[in-house]
């Protein structure tokens, strides 16, 4: 078939052009004069015709004999990419191309029932080679896609845009054929060997000299940016001879590498090491790139040496270390240490060399290896491994069988409902792909016979090795058939997910997910894909752990380091130590962070990881190093490596070695903290250390001494403050004093302290900044802290004027108006609603739309907020939740607020920061609060819920329930009223609304401080009882339990609590022997029936519910609350629930209850629920209420709407809860009767108040977005 192909290219098979030859034109151009031109050439270009009539004709005229070249010069000097376009932009990588409605319109016309995909399609055949095409008609296709493209990817000197062009449409239009066909035949793009480009560069003029650098730069180069969607050019390096050709040209090679673009260097180094025979002849080249400017490329070149003997390894590197530049050798020597002879071989480039950047960096890897007596330990002491336990086989029979038949009949009959639906509807209204899909699983699920079911019940239990049909095997794993399978196992489960299929993936773990929780030692996981039947269960259990979406989420350390303590290939290649074994899109970083988590789970680290993870510690790159140091943190080294970075000659790496030695948290460490600090020049460096001495134990009140602050701020001061500040007013700072001595603080210092906050980055303010913040008095620290948060706010959500907005609706109404008007006589079906606006109503939308926009962002000075931290936490609090209210879309800031909260620590930070953590409408920042708050509750010894007892604000309130507000010789009290506000009364016991001004024998500064508490504490008790109602209910929903001695203390004792809870009915231990009660007069616990009720020791406690009551006990305690008086802080006594089957996974009664999207949109977030996360085109369909405590998230799904919403009709469809705790990606969706009763209760009472916005409309349907 080659050969074959030769001749044609060559001209001397039957039917070729005569001539033959490589010389452009002559004889051969005039021999295909007289052949015809291929149809698969005239297919690919005759959409041009849509560009001008007859201009196909004249561009393959031209490609095939030569003729009419003046078209190309025409082409070029178009200004317009109309014909680029029509032909799929084949000279540009990487990019989709559209054709206007216009050129839709003129290919109809002109080139009726063709495309843009038959054209490229078209070219795709032709450049299979199968049938005949001349060299020189390629080298004319390629100067004419060159011509129409005004940007051909990848032109250079070396690589001429003609042929750059040809390659890339050869590369775009065969990007998913196969290289090789079946039984190892050529395929259908393996003549595009080097043979051929040869060929046509010859042909094409390219003289004979620079032919290799050709040939190089287009199996080799690439783009900067890799390209998403895959590598169309890897198609070139796979054919066969291109180890040959290298080899056979290797001087040429070795000259023209290091000029390749970096990603060009790092394709041509996975070719070498995949070539046995190119890899051992380019062992040099691959030496010299293990210095090259670009990490990529050290790096791949590192791995590539890694296989290589050490000996061999050490001959070839040593000599760069003394002839290379110094910036490029820090992964070289890294590679070195943990190489046998290579830290002898650092010893002797230092020795011959130790000045300067090299000396510093060959002096610091000695160092390190001495501190973790890496040359010294000549092996790791044996690992002992935990045992596991492999999954037990289980044999599925008759039971199965039933299930799975009954579950096929219900989806069936439900599928036959829903088809003969949509068959009534109108056909313009049934919506085809509704039908299709409707029809199909019909047809599917009527062709599943109980002999399939039998057949899948012994494929399952590991007893037929041929797989049952596969649309069965999928169509069981439906949600709705699935949960009502009897008898599935885990390790069936593997095998029902294998029938998928992996994709790229040895193994569809994807699938597995989503119907299994994969929390488990990974050796589990290992032996039951073995078990079902894969090949190389090594690489598929790393796709799993390194490539997964959602694995990093479900695997704990202990679930991953057993594995690779035995496997550790995988781990070791995303280390770095190894070279990878594939080119994919995944990002190496997010693998190291993998790595790192595993490499954290091993209770003694292997010797053969140390120096890599100290230059991880301690290197350059900030993204892994803190990981990197956690890891070492359990090595006898650890202080050592970090003290070593206080040596640095970066600053950066001095600051993370201080912060390490703090939080390693040994005094040892302080002489050399010491040490550095009297070198140190750097603020930031200074800050670092200071915050590191004074948090292990030593005095640094000297360096914190007024008279030593003021000569830092002064000093400081002469530097240049951060141009990102500019807009701060320090100027307006307030007057500060110290505690010690109350007397003012210098306003150098404070303006220091404002400039070091923002270059310390860092909005918590721990360390070094709260340390300064503490020396302030009371009314200081908050005076800074409001001061430099108002500021950070105002210049972050900084607005246009109402006359900059006004002005720009005045411009925008009509225009709007007018536009809109135009595009509804065009499509009226679907601007309707904008046309039927006024230009007020425009002019309203556009004012309120401008003055929305930001004109200011505090994120780069951040900082700042650390000067928050010794502020009340109420003010800072109340800021920041009108914040997050407010301007809920700038992740950035309310990341830093959030930290700012953890830090400052008060109670009421302390509370909205637990309340992000528990529902927050981002992702990101519910995660950090949520790792915030667990890190405070972790310093406490308290768990999150604990830590959220603790920290209820009071209010100013005593045991005794009384507010105390004195006036000097009188006093006035405040009390909790029933319904929860704040009730003032003065010396007679006489209610008033207000304190009164100071009387000649009170005490002014008293009767100040008396209006500023009462004034604190009415806005302190509305937040409180928002805040604690929320959690009390969320308590009741989530089935929460809390000691008895525990509630006694934080909730029963407590003053504003204990109001709360005389408003609940609680439970003692809940379950079959439970007793109800609720708080009485003076603390004492009633029954029902008016008995005193006496917790038990070892009791627990946690609020009733109607659930679980059941109707006779509910009816009672309504009852006796209505005879009290009491009215309940929320309803929970209802018991109402829905009736379902043990197995439903979802209430769907209310389906098909119209309203409008903004009433749906009203009820649920009223009832405390929020938008789901919008997909594709800003759609979204569901409003959710996430319970992060059980890991449970209860979605009310309706029909949908569009962001920005308009107010269309919705209808709701179903109510279904999620696991929130399972890693994304899966489906998750958990059975009602595995869920607390009561969740599911509540839940289902918000679908019905939903639901009840509207009414049930059988055409609900067709009258909603559905």
């Amino acid at each position: 078939m080659f050969e074959k192909i030769k001749g044609w290219l060559q001209g001397d098979h039957d039917g070729a052009v005569e001539g033959g030859g490589t010389s452009l034109g002559g004889d051969r151009a005039e021999g295909a004069r007289h052949t015809k031109p291929s149809a698969r050439l005239i297919d690919g270009l005759k959409i041009l015709d849509a560009d001008t009539p007859g201009l196909a004709a004249r561009a393959v005229a031209y490609v095939h004999t030569g003729e009419g070249p003046e078209l190309v010069t025409e082409l070029s000097q178009r200004g317009d990419d109309s014909t680029d376009r029509l032909l799929n932009r084949p000279a540009t990588l990487g990019v989709w191309t559209y054709t206007s409605q216009a050129q839709d319109k003129a290919i109809k016309e002109h080139v009726p029932g063709w495309n843009v995909d038959k054209s490229t399609t078209a070219r795709g055949n032709l450049y299979t080679l199968t049938e005949p095409v001349a060299i020189d008609a390629l080298v004319r296709l390629g100067r004419l896609f060159a011509a129409v493209s005004p940007d051909v990817s990848r032109a250079s000197d070396r690589l001429p845009d003609w042929f750059a062009a040809l390659l890339t449409d050869v590369a775009k239009t065969c990007g998913d054929r196969r290289t090789r066909a079946k039984g190892g035949k050529p395929g259908i793009r393996s003549a595009w060997t080097p043979e051929l480009l040869v060929a046509i560069l010859r042909d094409g003029g390219v003289a004979e000299a620079s032919i290799p650098a050709a040939v190089m730069a287009a199996i080799f180069d690439r783009p900067a940016t890799a390209h998403y969607y895959g590598d169309p050019l890897a198609v070139f390096a796979a054919q066969p001879g291109v180890e040959d050709y290298l080899v056979a040209h290797h001087a040429e090679v070795v000259a023209l590498a290091p000029l390749l673009r970096a990603t060009g260097k790092v394709e041509l180094l996975q070719f070498l090491r995949a070539q046995p025979a190119a890899r051992d002849a380019f062992v040099g080249l691959v030496a010299q790139l293990a210095t090259d400017s670009a990490k990529s490329v050290r790096e791949e070149a590192a791995g590539n040496l890694a296989a290589l003997p050490a000996a061999r390894q050490v001959e070839l590197l040593e000599p760069l270390l003394t002839t290379m530049p110094a910036g490029r050798l820090a992964g070289l020597v890294t590679h070195l240490v943990g190489v046998e002879g290579g830290i002898d071989a650092l010893r002797r480039a230092h020795a011959a060399d130790g000045r300067g950047a090299r000396g510093t960096l060959l002096s610091n890897a000695l160092e390190r290896a001495t501190a973790l007596d890496v040359e010294t330990v000549a092996a790791d002491e044996p690992l002992v491994l935990p045992p596991f336990t492999p999954l037990p086989d289980a044999e599925l029979g008759e039971p199965f069988v039933r299930s799975a038949r009954d579950a096929v009949d219900r989806r069936l009959a439900a599928a036959r409902k829903e088809l003969e639906d949509l068959e009534a509807l109108p056909k313009a209204e049934a919506q085809g792909w509704r039908l299709t899909h409707a029809r199909g699983a019909v047809k599917d699920l009527s062709a599943i016979t109980d002999d399939h079911l039998r057949q899948v019940a012994q494929y399952l239990s590991g007893a037929l090795t041929k797989v049952p049909p596969r649309t069965v095997l999928v169509e069981l794993q439906a949600p709705a058939i699935r949960n009502r399978l009897e008898g599935l196992t885990m390790l069936h489960d593997i095998r029902f997910a294998r029938s998928h299929g992996g994709g790229r993936q040895r193994y569809p773990w994807y699938q597995l997910n989503a119907t299994a929780d994969l929390a488990m030692d990974v050796r589990i996981l290992a032996d039951g894909v073995e078990r079902a039947g894969v090949q190389d269960s090594e690489v598929a259990v790393a796709e799993l752990v390194f490539d997964s979406w959602f694995a990093r989420e479900t695997f704990a350390p202990e679930h991953l380091w057993p594995y690779y303590a035995e496997h550790p290939a995988a781990l070791e290649t995303h280390l770095g130590l190894r070279p990878p074994t594939k080119v994919d899109s995944y990002s190496r970083s997010e693998r190291l962070e993998v790595a790192l988590t595993i490499l954290g789970g091993f209770p003694t680290l292997p010797n053969r990881y140390l120096p890599r993870l100290a230059e991880l510690a301690l290197g350059d790159g900030k993204t892994h190093r803190v990981a990197a140091q956690k890891v070492l943190e359990s090595h006898a080294g650890a202080r050592d490596l970090a003290e070593q970075g206080l040596r640095d000659g970066k600053t950066e790496i001095r600051v993370t070695a201080a912060v390490w030695l703090q939080r390693l948290g040994d005094p040892a460490a302080i002489p050399a903290l010491r040490a550095a600090l009297a070198k140190e020049r750097r603020e930031v460096a200074r800050a670092a250390l200071l915050g590191a001495l004074e948090a292990l134990g030593d005095d640094i009140s000297t360096e914190i001494a007024p008279a030593t602050l003021l000569a830092e701020a002064t000093k400081g001061l002469k530097g240049k403050a951060p141009a990102s500040m500019a807009w701060f007013p320090v100027d307006g700072l307030p007057q500060l004093r110290w505690a010690a001595d109350a007397q003012p603080v210098p306003a150098e210092v404070v303006r220091w302290w404002v400039v070091l906050a923002v270059k310390l980055k860092d909005p918590s303010g721990l360390g070094l900044i709260a340390r300064y913040v503490s020396l302030l008095d009371d009314q200081s620290r908050a005076a800074l802290g409001r001061f430099v948060l108002d500021a950070w706010i105002g210049q972050d959500t900084r607005g246009p004027s109402a006359e900059e907005s006004r002005a720009y609706a005045d411009r925008e109404a009509q225009q709007r108006y007018d536009r809109y008007q135009h595009w509804y006589k065009q499509h009226p079906q679907y601007y309707e609603a904008e046309a039927s606006r006024t230009v007020d109503q425009h002019h309203q939308d556009a004012f309120r739309e401008h003055q929305a926009n930001y004109l200011g962002s505090a994120i780069s000075d951040k900082g700042l907020l650390a000067l928050t931290v010794g502020m009340p936490g109420t003010d800072l609090s109340r800021a920041a939740q009108q914040y997050l209210k407010a301007h809920n879309t700038r992740r950035a800031q309310i990341e830093a607020l959030v930290r700012a909260l953890a830090a400052n620590g008060d109670p009421a930070a302390i509370q909205l920061l637990l309340s992000v953590a528990r529902r927050h409408r981002q992702a990101t920042v519910q995660a950090t609060a949520q790792a915030l708050a667990q890190d405070l509750a972790e310093r406490r010894g308290w768990s999150a819920e604990e830590l959220a007892d603790r920290t209820v604000q009071t209010a100013g309130f005593e045991d005794d329930g009384i507010l105390h507000l004195h006036l000097g010789a009188r006093e006035y009290t405040g009390r909790i009223t029933p319904t929860f506000t704040l009730e003032l009364t003065n010396e007679a016991g006489k209610v008033v609304k207000a304190l009164p001004a100071a009387r000649v024998d009170d005490d002014a500064e008293q009767v100040k401080a008396a209006k500023s508490q009462l004034s604190a504490s009415r806005k302190e008790l509305k937040a409180v009882v928002a805040l604690q109602t929320q959690r009390l209910y969320e308590a009741m929903c989530t089935g929460r339990e809390w000691p008895a001695a525990d509630w006694q203390e934080f909730v029963l004792g407590h003053p504003i609590m204990s109001r709360l809870a005389a408003g609940l009915v609680w439970l003692e231990n809940p379950g079959p022997d439970q007793r109800a009660f609720r708080p009485g007069d003076g603390g004492v616990l009633i029954d029902v029936d008016d008995e005193d009720v006496t917790l038990a020791d070892g009791a627990t406690v946690s609020v009733a519910h109607g659930v679980l009551l059941g109707e006779d006990q509910a009816g009672r305690w309504r009852e006796h609350l209505a005879d009290y008086e009491i009215k309940p802080l929320f309803d929970q006594l209802a018991v109402a629930v829905p009736v379902t089957d043990q197995k439903a996974t979802s209430i769907a009664d209310r389906k098909g209850w119209l309203t409008d999207s903004f009433t749906v949109r009203g009820r649920a977030t009223k009832l405390g629920y929020s938008r789901s996360q919008a997909e594709d085109g800003g759609w979204f369909s569901g409003y959710e209420k996430a319970y992060p405590s059980v890991g449970i998230t209860a979605i009310i799904e309706f029909t949908g709407a569009f962001l920005p919403e308009e107010n269309i009709p919705a209808a709701l469809t179903q109510l279904v809860f999620r696991r929130t705790t399972r890693a994304y990606g899966q489906s998750a969706e958990a059975r009602l009767a595995d869920l607390p009763p009561v969740l599911v209760a509540e839940s289902y009472r918000d679908y019905l108040t939903v639901a009840a916005a509207g009414s049930f409309d059988a055409e609900w349907e067709k009258k909603s977005a559905w």
